[in-house]
């Protein structure tokens, strides 16, 4: 899976389930920046089970994401190195 499709799904999960506004999306800003409630972790684990369904694989983003310094493309990141 390249790069571009895996980010155009991490973006559309996180506007979708998460409540974040398309227009105010960042690749750069922090995950709780995006979405304060990102601070609660089953807003993580949540995010978890979407990308293991997503791409039919481990995602261990509950091991290795910190929602307050980790980006949206930290997650493309991760991903990537477990598909």
């Amino acid at each position: 899976m390249q790069k571009e499709e895996v980010s155009n799904i991490v973006r559309i999960l996180l506007i979708q389930h998460f409540d974040i506004h398309p227009d105010v999306f960042s690749w750069e800003k922090t995950l709780e920046e995006l979405q304060a409630d990102f601070k609660i972790l089953s807003y993580l684990l949540f995010l978890e089970q979407l990308l293991q369904k997503q791409f039919g694989t481990k995602v261990g983003v509950l091991e290795v994401i910190s929602t307050a310094f980790h980006t949206p493309q930290d997650v493309v990141d991760l991903i990537l190195r477990e598909v």
